[in-house]
């Protein structure tokens, strides 16, 4: 159910003023390991607070388009006002364990 419950990750459309479409929908199905100590959730908290460069990042895809939609639905989840942050932190955690190989090591920005 999990790897049919990722395929909506990034089918959400970002919203003008933050957020993506099925955010909460997403809050909902998010795994339980993205809800604790989870690397791929501390390492979107970095990106939140600091920011950063996905320079150093490793992709699953190769596909130029892809990613920039990925990225795209990241940036709007991290964006949102209409998720409690526990969500927020977890759902960008989830996404990013989708988007890249490995997590990377923080570069701020």
């Amino acid at each position: 159910m999990e790897a049919k419950t990722a395929t909506v990750l990034f089918t959400g459309q970002p919203q003008p003023l933050g957020g993506l479409s099925n955010e909460d929908e997403l809050a909902k199905a998010c795994p339980d390991e993205f809800r604790s100590d989870n690397p791929w959730s501390d390492y979107a908290m970095k990106i939140f607070f600091e920011g950063g460069s996905t320079a150093n990042w490793k992709w699953k895809s190769d596909d130029k388009a892809e990613r920039n939609r990925q990225i795209g639905c990241f940036q709007s989840v991290l964006g949102t006002f209409s998720l409690p942050h526990e969500d927020k932190e977890a759902v960008a955690g989830w996404m990013l364990s989708e988007i890249l190989t490995e997590v990377p090591e923080h570069i701020p920005g």
